[in-house]
């Protein structure tokens, strides 16, 4: 029988391309790649064993005493994971967000409040991770998997932080890649149609996103959006110490009023049961984004923080990359840039951008290839409904036509002739901020803090702020 190494913090490989000799390979099914399809690679690069769910037929007799047959190897890697690292999410407070929108600007909000309150804190989010000291790093999944997750956790206790704040996606309570991780909060934003194609029905979509529940500390509070009725439908199934709500029309533990919309900020007071009232000015715009706000206050409500604490957090805050994002210069519109990528999360931004115009609204925006389909025309009717002139154009096709997206998503414009299809998205953009007057407000949508546009099989450079500025520049506005 070979002699399997012990785990320890750098042999422990779900990425065969990264084994060395020694390593312990763990064959993980993911939403593209099997790690089941990759152990004859790892054994090749000399992995001493392999944690599998099944040995491939191919795998020699001689080899298979370097296998250990497990009935879940998400499972197995979560608890080696959580031994090897020592259990860092239980020698911290770890806040968890999911929903189908707000989940980026929440992570962010909750990392501003905890460090106004002189708690240093980091986060794991799409746009970026903050780890060590307040340095950003750009990140490539919205929640990695649990092996890097708690290799980030332990850098973080390292650093001396004393929270971090985790964006979790559908994707990832699904595949188990928070499996060991332990929460303080556990906030659920909101949830509409989406990731469909990988869901495929709201009900195993909402089943999922309620998963995050299961991973509360005992002591852990459950954070729900009294406004949004699946959302809110899922409480009495929910086993936790406490059970917050936030909103603003329906009854709720921490609620917003008084809500008042200005170009460039918006004001309003927030409600408490038993923790008092206290009136807020942020930067943000829009009802989504007091959304965002409450779920946030909700965490340190939970924990028992005084509101005028909490106040200095939110009051600072401004705007994460690619959330309603101002492309400043001196042009007499003004241009945002939004990661609005579902048909909700695109009704919310032009919605409070309707309030605040003054001049046309002026909407870019398009489409994922290799994604949900049933939302493109959707998002089509959303944008000829709200805004006074929308140029359709490509997001990311991936590996679908672009032409056929475009397609798909004129089909929810039946009866409107305030559209047009520009392809080249980097032109559609000039020509939003070419057309726009006086007063007029652009809003370049689906891609936000994304520098890249994947088309067939590559990955290009392309960042819509950047490109914004180009256009802003060539008309003399800076």
């Amino acid at each position: 029988m070979t002699k399997i190494a012990k785990l320890n913090r750098t042999n422990i490989k779900t990425d065969s391309r990264k084994v060395m000799p020694g390593d312990i390979f763990f064959a993980v099914k993911g939403t593209v790649f099997d790690g089941h399809d990759h152990i004859q690679e790892a054994l090749g690069k000399g992995a001493s064993a392999v944690y599998c769910e099944r040995i491939p037929e191919e795998i020699p007799k001689e080899a298979r005493e370097k296998f250990i047959v497990s009935g879940d190897t998400k499972h197995a890697i979560a608890l080696a994971a959580k031994d090897v690292f020592g259990d860092p999410s239980s020698m911290f407070r770890v806040h968890g967000v999911t929903g189908t929108n707000g989940k980026t600007t929440c992570v962010f909000l909750i990392d501003a409040i905890s460090d106004a309150l002189g708690s240093a804190s980091g986060f794991v989010s799409t746009v970026f991770t903050k780890q060590t000291g307040t340095e950003l790093k750009r990140s490539t999944l919205t929640t990695p998997d649990v092996l890097t997750l708690n290799r980030m956790f332990a850098k973080m206790v390292a650093d001396g932080k004393r929270s971090v704040a985790l964006e979790i996606s559908s994707h990832a309570l699904s595949q188990g890649r928070i499996s060991g991780i332990a929460l303080d909060s556990a906030v659920f934003t909101n949830i509409t149609p989406e990731h469909l194609d990988y869901h495929k029905n709201m009900q195993t979509y909402l089943y999922e996103k309620t998963r995050i529940f299961e991973n509360l500390k005992p002591r852990g509070a459950a954070i729900l959006n009294a406004d949004d009725p699946l959302v809110i439908s899922t409480s009495a199934k929910i086993k936790a110490s406490k059970l917050i709500s936030f909103g603003i029309k329906e009854k709720a533990n921490v609620r917003a009023e008084n809500l008042r919309f200005f170009s460039g900020r918006t004001e309003f007071d927030i409600k408490t049961e038993g923790a008092g009232t206290v009136a807020i000015k942020t930067g943000l715009v829009g009802a989504f984004n007091v959304y965002n706000i409450l779920a946030a206050v909700s965490v340190f409500f939970a924990s028992g923080m005084d509101l005028d604490a909490i106040k200095k957090g939110v009051e600072e805050f401004s705007a994460p990359p690619g959330r309603l994002d101002p492309v400043e210069s001196n042009a007499p519109f003004k241009v945002f840039i939004d990661y609005a990528h579902t048909p909700d999360a695109l009704k919310s931004v032009l919605s409070a951008l309707r309030r605040l115009v003054r001049g046309k609204l002026i909407c870019v925006f398009g489409c994922g290839g290799d994604r949900d389909k049933s939302k493109r025309p959707v998002m089509g009717r959303i944008a000829g409904e709200f805004s006074d002139v929308v140029i359709i154009t490509n997001d990311n096709p991936r590996g679908e036509c672009a032409k056929s997206i475009l397609s798909d998503i004129e089909k929810g414009m039946v009866g409107k002739t305030n559209y047009s299809i520009i392809e080249s998205r980097r032109c559609a953009i000039h020509e939003a901020v070419s057309s726009a007057g006086e007063r007029d407000i652009v809003l370049i949508a689906g891609k936000g803090h994304e520098n890249y546009q994947i088309m067939q099989n590559e990955i290009l450079p392309f960042d819509d702020k950047k490109v914004a500025k180009e256009a802003l520049e060539e008309k003399g506005y800076f």
